[in-house]
This record gives C-alpha cells, structure tokens and sequence, in this order.
C-alpha cells in the first residue's frame, strides 16, 4: 500500500501559505505597533503587548525537539566561572562557559548525549533527573560529565556523537565495537579554545590541585570476519523470559583494561599507563594509582604514579589475578583495594583486603581467610563496599560465602527436557516475584566486616542474622538491622526492622529498637541516634542507652498533619544534627526546632514565624566539602521557605541560638536550594514560573544581587505561552482547597473556552512549576494552554474506604468554581489522568456526565481482582496498597468487600456516557494491563464509546520517545474533536487493523508532521 505523499504543488503550498501568514501577522504587529504610537501611554501599553502576542503563534508538537534543559551545572570553587550543558529534548547539545564577572561566553558542541534509562516512580509515570542538580562536584569519575580543575583554569567535558554520526552507523549496521565513541573536551576558560581527543572512556580530576587530569581510552576496535554480529563462540543474548544465571563465576566475562593516560595541562604533554582498568587520584593530586589488567597476567597489579615526576610508576602489588575496589579515606592519604593475587589459579579465587599507606613503597596484607577473628563460611566479598571510617582509623568492607568454582562441563540436556518452574511456597519471606526481582541483590549480598589499623584486630559485624550495618561516628559504633522477623508484613503492612547497637571493637550486640518502621540515623560524633515512631521525634544515647522523647511536650505535630491514607504518616523532614552533637533540628509543618539530644529541651530555632505566617522552613545544606557532617553551629543557617497559602517561596537566615529568621529573598517563584561555590560565597540556583524557565542565576549570600545566567530557551518568546494562578474551592465537606488554573496568553475574559482538566492527588503546591512543551504520558499543560485550552489542576483529599467518591466530591466543586467566572465552554470540559488519576476518572464517569471527554492511562477499573495482583516492577503484591496507601481501601478484601465493589468503576460501566480514551501497555510494571483490558471490555459489551492504546513492550509509562510523541498528538486530536469540534481523525472513524498497524504508524507520522510543518 503506497502512502500517497503530499504532492510538490501542495507542499508549494504550504511554504506559499505559511509565508503569507508570517508576512500577515508582520503587518499587522506594525500597524499596531504604528497605531499605539498615537494613544495616551497605558493605552498604549496594552496595545503594543496586544500587538507583541498578536506576533506569537501557539505550539506544535514539531517545536518539543529544540527545547532545552541545563544540567551538570558546576561554578569554579573560585565563584568566577559557571558552566553547565544545554541539552535539546532530541538533538546535539552544547557546553557553555560563562565568565560571571564580565557576561563573556564560550561554547562548545556537545553531540547528543545517549538516553539514561528511565526509572519508575511508585504509582506514577517515569522520570528523569530534573532540576539544578547533577552529579556530585567532586571526583570527575566515570559518571562524570562536565567538572572544572581545582584552580579554574581549565574545564574539562564528555563530548558525545553526534545524533547523525550515531543514525549514519545504524544504518551501516556497525559492531557495537565500531559505532561513534565519546570524545573529551578540554577548554582553557581563559581563552576558550578547546583540546579535543577521541575515544575517551572517563576522566579524572584532582579534587583539590590543578594542573593534571587522568582519562581511559576506549578500546581499539577488534578485528573480525566481515558480517560477524557477535565475537565467536559468545553466547546470544538471552530471550524475555528465561530463567535467570545461576550464582557463580562461570558467566562473568574478564575485563581487560586500555590505555590510561596522564596529561599535563600546563603543557599538554602526556604519559601513557598499558592496560589500565580503573584509576583515582588522591585529594592533593600527588598520586595517581591505577589497577592493570591485562591478557598477559603477569602485568596485572595495582600502580602508584607521581604527577609531574618522570620516573615509573611504582607497583604497590603485582601478579596474576584482579584488583579491585580501590578506597581512599578522606583526607586521601591512604586507600585500601581488594585482591586474589594469591589464589588467582584457583577456580573460585578467594580475595585479600590490602592497604597502603602514601608514606610507604608497597600495599600490605590487612585481612585473608586466615585472618585472626575471620569465620567460618565467611570470606573477603569483591561484592561488598568499602569505606574508611571519617577519622582514618577503621576500615569497613563486605565478606559473604565464596563463589561457586567455576566449571568446564556443560549441561547437554536439550532444552525441550529441562524444567523451569517456580514454588510459591505459603511460609516464603518474599513471594517469588520478589525474590525474581531481587535475585542480583540476594546474589551479590555481602555481610559488612571491620579492620581497625591501630588495633591491627579484625571483627566480622553482620550476618545473616544482622545483615544491615551502618558504622556511627568515627566508627566505633554501628547500628545493625534485621528485618527477619518482619519479611512477611512487606506488601502487606509496611517495612520494619529491629535496630542494635553494635561495638565493632567486640562485635556485641546491644538491642536499641523492635520492629522500627522509619529507621534509625547516628549523628556526626557517633554519640546519639534519633528514630521517629511516626508521631514524635527520640534521641537514644549510643553510649548509655537513654532514650529521650524530643518532641512530645512542644505543642505542634511533627507528623504529617494532611496525611490521609490509612497507614503510619511520614515525618515533615529528616533530622539536621550540629557536627558537635550538641543539637538536633527538627521540622514540624512549619517551623524548625532546635532540640537537645540529653536533655530533651528544646526551642524554636526559627522562632515561630513560620506557624505565624503559614511559611515551611527548611535547611539548605551549603557544605562543598564531602567530609564535612553536620551544621557548624558558628555559621548562619540558610533556610528555604515556601508559604502554604500563596506558594512565594524564597531564602531566610537564621543562627543556631540566634533570634528571629532574616528574610533574605521572597517572591511569586519557585526558587531551588541554591548551590555555593567551593571557596567562595557565590550561590547558584534557579526561580521558576508557569510562563518562565529555571535558568541558573548567580548572587551573593545575601541575594540582594541576583543575576541571570543562562538563557537556555529564548525561543520561547515567539510562541503563545499563558499564566498560572490559584483559585480556591471548597469539597462538598466544606474543606477549604486550591486549585491551579492555568490561563492562555491572549485570554479574553468575555469568551467561552474549553477546559482540560488534570488529576492526581494534591497539585496546587505546583503553581510555579514550569513544565516545557514535551511529549509525553499525560497531557502538556503548556501546549494546551498555548493552543486555547483553559488548564485546571484541582486538590484531592480523601476519606478512607471512599476514594473514588473523594475524588469525585473535590472535582466537581473545583470545577463549578471555576465555571462561575463566567469564561468556561460548559459543553467542552474534558478530563485526564495517570494511574491514581486514570483510577479516579474511571470512576467519575460512572457517576456523571459533566465531562464532555475524559481520557485514562493505566486505570485500575477492578480492585476486587486488583487487589490480588503484582506489581511487576518491584516484585510486591498489591494489597497492600489498598489496605495501608494510595487506594485508601483501608482494610482486606474479607472485611470489607462491599468497598471494593463500591470502588470499582468495571460495576457500574453501564452508566457511563463520556467518551473514554484509555492508555494501558502490556508490560506495565505497576498497574497489571489486564485492569486495562476488563474495562474495555465492559464499556465495549455495552456498546461505549472507549478506545485503548496499548504500546507493545512499554511500562507503566511511555518511555520510547515516538511512543510519547505519537500518543501526545493521538490524545490531542481526541480531545480536540471531542471539546473543539475539530474532524474525527480516522483511527477513531475505523480503528486500526492488526494486519496494517505497521502501515498506519507510518501513515500517521508522514500526515502529523506534513500538519506541523504546515503550522509552523
């Protein structure tokens, strides 16, 4: 079936059509702006801005591409330079280097960075990294993307392929080996001018000394047989479905390392380092060590180099075998690694922790199998973390039981004959969902043991019967955990554990709590513990025991007080210690209190301003230095602050035993917590409205002075946007809520405009967010405002055992609030939502016809056979989120069955009458499809007008970009015919036949941009 392109003439058209109207809007913005020219001057101010938007047009689904995020946003520990990435929604990004002081910009193409996989939120849609934040600032690692040298004088970046390098060597079908690698940029910021070099892994950068950087080549490009598609003799990959490896060495593959180079920035001159797997610098940047592994094993070891000296690099261990988890302490002047140099002939080699010291030649045997205190079963875990403890003196590693030998035999019973079956045992902690999804996990555990230097005495701390272990302090103490007694209440109940007081001298064990939900946190010293029992704040003392109620005589809630699921409520905010141990801060809805962990006393830091004027106070941390743990008590505080009523946010200051807060800055934005420069008080943050993007700004520590930065999307100023502002209703209880409403630019207070309403919870403390136009699961409030829809977010609380008529009894008011303006199309309200909110939508339509058009993304539309389902992605069985979260049930299936049935929109689809668009995708990993599925199947029984979209292989959420762009302009048009009267797009008129859904797609795309292109 040809797809019948538009021809040349049409296509001359369009071009003919869409200058017209450029040379049109032109003219007319002239001739108002002529015509302004005239009038009295506030008459003339509306008519030029009447005339600036009379010049925008509205969002096209064509124009998500270009817009532009920033991230990996770094300021020089000196405060004068910024540089962060501009990366496109779908296209090449670039660095920019501005000079804060003088404006000055240098810029340097970026490529397109690869896709980070998408992560899952519980119960939402995915998301990825967002806001100001990024990678931490120090280390310059394999993570790494962007990172100044410690003196400024150079700024060092991943630059990637282009996104027509990678589509060019797709289409030649090139080896993985041979596609387009990264390459690493090296910019002089005093200059601009950029050392480029080609196949670059990762990088490395001294944290507190310039001049040298450390980065891994990739490998070279191994020769094969043309038309080879995988090395001979490896292994395919393994189909969906089948049974995971077994435990054990047989099917790691060897990694062999690559060139490691040391350059000099100074000069440029460079020094290369064979095989080289992994690599780090020391703090000073006086040492660089680095492991080799190589295909000739005797070169194997682990290597020391000194920067800017010219002799060879000194072998700190050497032979046969892996080195691995190299560990420096804070202060970077020893480091521990892990090794089986002495048992690499082995099949299942056991490793040795080694350590050394920078004032010594050679690495040191510390802990083997034969170690004094080592036990039974147990040995050195290349698996487990390690770390020093904060003063130096204490090394924690992992131990677990060896690795199964590795085995040349091969098991020849043919596939047809084996068997592969799961038991779902009554008495299992976990059900075999659980275990699946956690198999890596219980695979790779490892049980935390402890080295103490001085004493030269090694103790093994946890295991199977205390797996958790967290050191307090200088580590002389740890916390332990185990949830043993509890596994069978996940899924079911919530999370718990039982808490000890670990000596790691000894290894003895001291019960601190029993079947604690929200866990227990150590201050900076090591001396005190705080754990909250889901009502009041405790401290226990570490070293005698005592425990201490913070909270209980203060008057003012420190638990959740709009917490309305039946289940424990969270507190406001995790604990801030002074680096003294001499106080705790802690939050309540409003105010901070400074408490003290022996006595018990406490005060209001922020002096109850916060309860008297509905403002949220909480602490900034601006520490750049990692080892530092806890708040200076001599220093000032810096506290964000959002008012509850109005959502100003802003920066107050306040002193630990000090008065009342300082307000520093306040306003109609969403300010992030700011970001200060290592070495000096420059901050770096971001302010956000509906209508204007979180670039970066820049001020003093008092932010009297705020500047701009960054300007990452001007073409925003070409395209109509709209505004955001709160509206207040009251539920049918007479509770008192807000709502986010969301104007077009060019609003005209006389006209009737349609109106897209969006659900999910509690929404209004959005009212700043700014959302880019993108494709995406739900709808893009931005384009909707944009192309003439009126926005509307309203709040939802519920009673428990009634969550769809919660709903319900909150939207419905909210709307007839706004639709008593005046300005509202009634008979063109639409609806959407995801997940909760595809629930809820599901449900409203079965009691009422107030909606013109409603669209829901993986619905629940059964809780009767919901309740029993799996939540695919992490493994859980979803009871428990009717009896103890989100769907606010409140009890099992047996106590109150009427609820369930009373909340299940499939019982009473025959009362539906709006027009139903429904997303639900086969491999969604919260909400099982098939809920999907029993609700299409009703509302089609019943001769409903309903549609379901199902992108094959796709999650809770869209996460493959065409998905999302191809729903965004599906729903569109839904709704647009539904609520604007526009033509019926044909898969609504006849649907799309299996055998031509290939042929349609393609069809769909070639029209849908033919139409962008022709409105823009």
């Amino acid at each position: 079936m040809s797809l019948n392109p538009l021809p040349v003439r049409s296509m001359l058209s369009i071009r003919a059509r869409r200058s017209s109207r450029s040379l049109i809007a032109a003219a007319l913005a002239a001739l108002a702006v002529l015509a302004a020219s005239t009038l009295h001057p506030a008459d003339r101010t509306a008519a030029q801005q009447a005339a600036a938007t009379a010049a925008k047009r509205p969002l096209t689904h064509a124009d998500y591409d270009a817009w532009r995020a920033i991230q990996f946003q770094q300021l020089s520990n000196d405060g004068r330079l910024l540089a962060y990435a501009l990366v496109p929604q779908d296209g090449d990004g670039e660095i920019v280097l501005r000079n804060l002081a003088s404006g000055a910009e240098y810029r340097h193409a970026r490529g397109r960075r690869p896709d980070p996989p998408a992560t899952q939120t519980e119960g939402g849609e995915p998301t990825g990294p967002t806001g100001p934040g990024g990678p931490g600032r120090f280390g310059g690692g394999a993570g790494n993307q962007l990172d100044f040298t410690a003196d400024g004088r150079f700024l060092v970046f991943t630059i990637f392929p282009t996104r027509g390098e990678v589509a060019e060597a797709r289409k030649a079908r090139k080896r993985p080996d041979e596609m387009p690698k990264n390459a690493l940029g090296i910019m002089d910021t005093s200059t601009g001018q950029v050392a480029r070099i080609e196949r670059v892994k990762s990088f490395r950068l001294p944290e507190d000394a310039g001049g040298f950087l450390a980065y891994s080549l990739e490998a070279k490009p191994e020769a094969r047989p043309a038309g080879a598609q995988r090395p001979e003799g490896a292994a395919p990959p393994p189909e969906r479905g089948a049974a995971p490896a077994a435990r054990g060495r047989a099917s790691q593959r060897r990694e062999y390392g690559t060139d490691l180079v040391l350059r000099n920035l100074a000069d440029g001159s460079e020094r290369t380092f064979a095989d080289a797997l992994d690599f780090s610098f020391s703090r000073d940047g006086r040492s660089l060590v680095y492991t080799v592994s190589s295909r000739q094993e005797d070169n194997n070891g682990l290597f020391a180099v000194t920067p800017g000296d010219a002799a060879d690099a000194v072998a700190l261990l050497k032979g046969k075998g892996k080195y691995l988890r190299t560990t420096w302490d804070d202060d970077g002047q020893q480091l521990v690694f892990l090794s089986d140099r002495d048992d690499a002939a082995s099949k299942a080699p056991k490793f040795k922790l080694y350590h050394w010291d920078r004032k010594t030649q050679a690495a040191a045997e510390l802990v083997s199998g034969e170690t004094p205190g080592a036990r039974s079963g147990l040995v050195v875990s290349e698996r487990g973390g390690i770390n020093f403890s904060t003063d130096g003196n204490r090394i924690f590693f992992g131990t677990a039981p060896p690795s199964e030998p590795e085995t040349e035999e091969e098991d020849d019973t043919p596939a047809e004959e084996k068997v592969i079956v799961d038991l779902w045992h009554w008495q299992d902690d976990f059900i075999q969902p659980m275990q699946r999804v956690r198999a890596n996990q219980t695979r790779n555990r490892s049980y935390r043991a402890v080295y103490h230097i001085r004493e030269k005495k090694f103790v093994q701390l946890a295991d199977e019967t205390l797996e958790g272990l967290a050191p307090a302090g200088d580590g002389l103490r740890a916390i332990g955990s185990d949830d043993r007694p509890h596994r069978r209440l996940v899924g079911v109940d919530a999370n718990y554990s039982d808490y000890y007081l670990v000596d790691t001298l000894t290894g003895a064990r001291k019960p601190l709590r029993r079947k604690q939900q929200f866990g227990l946190s150590s201050s900076p010293l090591g001396r005190y513990a705080t754990f909250f029992d889901g009502k009041d704040w405790h401290a226990v003392s570490l070293v005698n025991g005592n425990t201490v109620n913070l909270t209980k005589d203060l008057g003012v809630a420190f638990h959740r007080e709009d917490h309305d699921t039946p289940n424990t409520p969270f507190a406001y905010a995790q604990p801030i210690w002074t680096k003294d141990d001499r106080y705790v801060l802690l939050s309540d809805r409003y105010d901070i209190w400074q408490a003290s962990p022996d006595s018990g006393s406490a005060r209001p830091l922020t002096d109850g301003l916060g309860r008297r004027e509905k403002i949220t106070f909480r602490y900034v941390r601006l520490e750049t230095d990692n080892r530092e743990r806890g708040v200076d008590p001599e220093k000032p505080l810096l506290l964000r602050a959002e008012n509850e009523t109005t959502r100003e946010t802003g920066f107050y200051r306040d002193r630990i035993n000090g008065g009342a807060p300082e307000r520093l800055l306040m306003g109609p934005k969403s300010y992030s917590a700011p970001v200060k420069a290592k070495n000096a008080d420059v901050m770096l943050f971001t302010a956000s409205r509906f209508d204007e993007f979180p670039d970066l700004l820049v001020s003093g520590p008092d932010f009297r002075d705020v500047k701009k930065a960054s300007n990452a999307n001007p073409q925003q100023s070409q395209f109509l946007w709209g505004s955001a502002e709160l509206v207040r209703f009251r539920n049918t209880d007479g509770v008192p809520l807000s709502g986010i409403l969301i104007k077009p630019e060019n609003f005209d207070p006389t006209k009737k405009y349609p109106l897209m309403v969006y659900i999910y919870e509690q929404l209004s403390q959005g009212l700043h967010q700014y959302q880019p136009p993108s494709p995406g699961t739900s709808i893009n409030r931005s384009y909707y405002a944009s192309n003439g829809y009126l926005v509307f977010m309203p709040d939802i609380i519920y009673t428990v055992g009634y969550p769809g008529e919660s709903a319900m009894n909150c939207v419905l008011p909210a709307i007839d609030a706004v639709v008593e303006r005046g300005f509202v199309n009634e008979q063109a309200i639409g609806i959407q939502g995801h997940s909760w909110g595809g629930y809820q939508i599901s449900y409203m339509i079965t009691k009422t016809n107030r909606f013109r058009a409603a669209e829901a993304g993986a619905p629940v539309a059964n809780m009767t056979s919901a309740y029993s389902g799996i939540r695919w992605g992490t493994g859980l069985p979803r009871q428990f989120q009717y009896e103890r979260t989100q769907s606010r049930i409140g009890g099992n299936l047996w106590e109150y069955p009427m609820r369930f049935l009373e909340n299940s929109p499939v019982f009473r689809a025959d009362r539906v009458a709006t027009p139903l668009l429904m997303l639900h995708n086969d491999n969604d990993d919260a909400v099982p499809w098939y809920q999907g599925i029993e609700y299409y199947l009703a509302l089609r029984r019943l001769d409903k007008e309903v549609y379901l979209f199902n992108y094959n292989g796709e999650f809770h959420g869209l996460r493959r970009r065409a998905n999302q762009k191809d729903y965004t302009r599906r729903m569109q048009e839904f709704f647009d015919h539904h609520l604007k009267g526009a033509p019926k797009p044909e898969w609504m008129e006849k649907g799309i036949p299996f055998v031509d859904r290939e042929k349609e797609k393609e069809k769909y795309r070639t029209v849908s941009d033919a139409k962008m292109k022709a409105q823009n």
